[in-house]
């Protein structure tokens, strides 16, 4: 009898070990682990290349605003400030837009110095890409009026629906900053709650910044 099950018993035993290793289904990357982006732009040469932009999200530069679809960025100083466009377009859950789309929102702010920049966003119920950078040589555009970025934008992805709790905590944190809007914000609560290091935030900044709203 034991000779009659032998092949019964190798056969589910060749059935079980073909089913462990059969391929698993590939399994998405989170944005918040793939996605390229950088939430400090600028930092080339230059005047007003050099200037940084400060996404104020988390170090991965993925943030979901929740309800509130609020956003907020930093500007240093400078003793040449130069307009700030920032540039939100309709993006998959990679990030990947249509760069030739037109974006949900493009706005130039004015030239400003030491400020923290909160923006109002319309409602999505898709992940936007958002970019922002200076209009570098705003005065010297060429004959069709055309103005171009000579430094990489800061550049992070803003997903739809409340997040996770480091997001829901920035989320409190910005909702506070609108309490102040007209008026200044110490900086230092900032870089410790979005952990911007000395290498971002050097000495050169102001112990409190402008706060703006639009």
């Amino acid at each position: 009898m034991g000779l009659t099950l032998l092949p019964t018993v190798l056969s589910a035993s060749f059935l079980c070990l073909t089913t462990l290793l059969a391929p698993l289904p590939e399994l998405q990357a989170s944005p918040r682990n793939s996605f390229p982006g950088r939430r400090v732009g600028g930092g080339t040469r230059g005047e007003c290349a050099a200037r940084s932009i400060v996404h104020l999200v988390p170090s991965s530069s993925v943030f979901a605003p929740g309800d509130a679809s609020v956003i907020a960025l930093l500007e240093g100083p400078s003793s040449n400030p130069q307009p700030l466009e920032v540039v939100l377009r309709v993006a998959s859950a990679d990030g990947r837009s249509d760069a030739v789309a037109a974006p949900m929102v493009q706005r130039l702010l004015p030239a400003a110095t030491n400020r923290l920049v909160l923006l109002s966003l319309p409602s999505s119920q898709q992940p936007l890409r958002w970019e922002s950078s200076y209009r570098c040589g705003l005065g010297g555009g060429d004959e069709f009026g055309f103005i171009t970025a000579s430094a990489p934008p800061a550049l992070s992805l803003l997903l739809p629906g409340s997040g996770d709790r480091d997001d829901r905590t920035l989320q409190q944190v910005l909702a506070t900053l609108q309490e102040s809007c007209g008026g200044t914000a110490s900086l230092y609560p900032l870089k410790t709650a979005f952990q911007l290091g000395d290498e971002v935030i050097d000495d050169a900044w102001p112990q409190a910044v402008s706060v703006v709203c639009f």
